[in-house]
């Protein structure tokens, strides 16, 4: 007799009470388990991390004290899109009128920041791209990027491909070979590339304009009338080609009467006035007295009218030109020696 108070249920629910009570440990038992898989696997992981990063601060140690740290600003500068071209920066700084990059401060702007170059300046009054005015504001920017920049040499218009920042191109542009001098004639007002100075004597003088000869002695005269001590005057040139070198004797009367007679050398890369000397004389028409002169050949850049604060070349007066003046003429020598290398060391 089942007691009061109490339910009897039948065998089939026992069973399935069972099995759930027993379903219900193992989920416990396998939830157990995998709790404890969790935390394994973390301190496994803990374990790991601080073992690399101990690992990586004794490499670290150990770079430092193997070799020495890297300096940012040493490290070379990677070629990147963003960074701004040489030339797009020219192209910023052209001027828009003679539109060339400035060769040097100042640099004026209008009120909206266009630019202009000092040598432009004088001839605008109003912006040539904004038609602002103009008044005389600096671009202190533009003058500072223009101090970074490379600048082309002054004679790229007559062949020249240098190009040099500003500090180290004037040493360039004093000796540069497509620079620009007097013609030898001294009578022809052109200025000519020294490079292309032998086409224009070739195809723009006539053959009398000059005597030429081959060989570094010559001499010759001047024909001198009398009325010739009373003006400025100009003889014509005589070319000697020695050492593969184009050599010219000058000869002039300025109005105050001095006489100057010197030789110009047409310089080269390989090729110097302090390479040379040349003697220059006056003789009498008996041979008996002379008047000469040792000198260096002298650089086409001095004009005829600088040749006196030169110090060089053959000077005197109308007493002395009077003195060697036998049938209107002067007598002269020219005679041209290079020197040797160490006496060419010793000069510089």
């Amino acid at each position: 007799m089942p007691r009061q108070g109490s339910i009897s249920l039948p065998t089939s629910s026992k069973k399935k009470t069972t099995s759930k009570m027993i379903e219900n440990e193992e989920e416990n038992v396998t939830g157990d388990k995998e709790k404890e898989e969790k935390i394994t696997l973390k301190k496994e992981k803990s374990k790991d991390s601080i073992k690399k990063s101990s690992e990586s601060t004794n490499r670290s140690e150990s770079i430092d004290q193997g070799s020495p740290k890297k300096d940012a600003s040493t490290d070379p500068i990677e070629e990147s899109d963003d960074l701004i071209k040489k030339d797009d920066l020219k192209d910023l700084l052209e001027c828009p009128v003679c539109l060339r990059v400035p060769r040097s401060s100042p640099i004026y702007q209008c009120a909206r920041g266009h630019v202009v170059c000092s040598e432009c300046r004088p001839n605008v009054s109003t912006c040539p791209q904004c038609r602002d005015p103009l008044g005389n504001i600096r671009s202190l920017v533009s003058e500072k990027m223009l101090e970074k920049l490379p600048c082309v040499c002054k004679f790229s218009d007559h062949g020249c491909q240098v190009e040099q920042l500003r500090g180290q191109l004037a040493d360039h542009e004093r000796g540069c070979t497509y620079r620009l001098v007097n013609c030898v004639d001294l009578a022809c007002q052109q200025r000519i590339s020294v490079s292309k100075l032998l086409a224009h004597l070739d195809n723009d003088h006539e053959t009398e304009d000059f005597v030429r000869v081959e060989g570094g002695e010559y001499s010759s005269h001047f024909i001198v009338n009398e009325e010739d001590f009373n003006k400025s005057i100009m003889w014509i040139s005589d070319q000697l080609h020695y050492d593969q070198r184009y050599f010219y004797r000058e000869c002039c009367r300025s109005k105050e009467g001095l006489w100057y007679i010197w030789v110009y050398l047409l310089e080269t890369e390989d090729c110097q006035a302090v390479d040379y000397t040349c003697t220059i004389s006056i003789r009498s028409a008996d041979g008996e007295e002379e008047l000469n002169c040792k000198c260096r050949p002298l650089s086409l850049d001095l004009t005829k009218e600088n040749i006196a604060e030169s110090g060089r070349g053959l000077v005197f007066t109308d007493t002395t030109a009077r003195l060697f003046w036998r049938d209107n003429k002067v007598r002269y020598k020219v005679v041209i020696e290079a020197k040797q290398k160490e006496n060419v060391e010793k000069d510089d």
